[in-house]
């Protein structure tokens, strides 16, 4: 039995560790004197005893061997540690350390899981109170409002306006009504002279400039620039015309006669007709047509793309 117990722990290195309790040295002592006490009895009787004694001790031999042989089948034997390598050992300390590793990411899985599952349960729940909060009896029927969700304790009793965000740049001036158009007009009638000696200076650049791409660049604010000079002019022609008729109204109204208003295609026709007045004949031939062309053009837009076709072929 020795000798089997010496050769299994070199056989069981590989095989993973149990601790267990080691038995208590005093409890040994006293069985082991225990023991000796009961052989020693037998040895003070006669041979019969003696006889007897050998045949119990055989027996109780039989019963050891047989409950070691059997305490060593559910026991796992002691290994000493002197005996083992640093290799078993490492092996063993690993095998341990990742089976704790998977047991703790199981359980986080296993919560991120419940918690997902949870999260996904409540917006289901959410997405079925929309839902049947969002029914109706019939399509003609109202909507129905249920009366199980909780009205606000908090009231509005004086509603308070809303805050909002001012540039103080374009705000009205105080104790002053705000500038209209006439009077920003005249008050700042001298940035015209400005604007005349900037497009001279902005030609006579253009007549010395070599380079295309500055050239184009120049054209390009030189066209902008007599634009916005011709709106500006006409905007003063029509202003012109509505002043004169202002006049004449009230002089009108003075005499006792009843105010006549010019429509707004009234005023058009008044200012045509100063600006064709201020023309040669050859410019005004000039500009009805193009006025005429340009009135063409935009009736063969709102037609038809076939008709469009067939009328520029014609």
């Amino acid at each position: 039995m020795n000798s089997l117990k010496r050769s299994r722990p070199a056989a069981l290195l590989e095989r993973r560790v149990r601790p267990r309790k080691e038995e208590d040295s005093e409890v040994e002592e006293v069985e082991n004197l225990s023991e000796d006490g009961d052989s020693s009895a037998p040895s003070e009787g006669g041979q019969s005893g003696e006889s007897g004694s050998s045949e119990d001790e055989e027996a109780s031999d039989d019963g050891d061997n047989a409950s070691e042989e059997e305490s060593e089948k559910e026991v796992d034997p002691k290994v000493d540690i002197s005996q083992v390598s640093f290799g078993a050992l490492a092996k063993a300390h690993a095998s341990i350390s990742s089976s704790k590793h998977k047991k703790s990411s199981i359980h986080h899985d296993l919560q991120d899981e419940d918690i997902k599952v949870s999260i996904a349960e409540r917006q289901a729940a959410r997405d079925k109170a929309a839902v049947a909060a969002a029914k109706r009896s019939s399509k003609h029927a109202p909507m129905e409002i249920t009366s199980k969700k909780p009205v606000s304790r908090k009231r509005d009793i004086v509603e308070i306006p809303k805050t909002k965000a001012r540039d103080p740049r374009f705000d009205p001036i105080p104790g002053m009504p705000e500038m209209d158009e006439v009077r920003a007009r005249r008050a700042y009638a001298f940035l015209d002279e400005y604007r005349e000696s900037e497009l001279k200076d902005l030609k006579t650049a253009l007549k010395k400039e070599k380079d295309p791409r500055k050239q184009e660049k120049l054209k390009r604010e030189i066209l902008s620039m007599e634009s916005k000079k011709k709106t500006q002019e006409r905007k003063d022609r029509e202003r012109a015309v509505i002043e004169e008729h202002r006049k004449k109204e009230k002089e009108l109204v003075k005499q006792g006669k009843q105010p006549f208003y010019l429509k707004k295609s009234e005023q058009k026709k008044q200012v045509l007709l100063d600006q064709f007045a201020s023309l040669s004949k050859r410019k005004v031939e000039h500009v009805i047509e193009r006025r005429r062309k340009k009135l063409a053009h935009k009736e063969k837009k709102d037609l038809p793309f076939a008709r469009r076709g067939a009328e520029s072929a014609e």
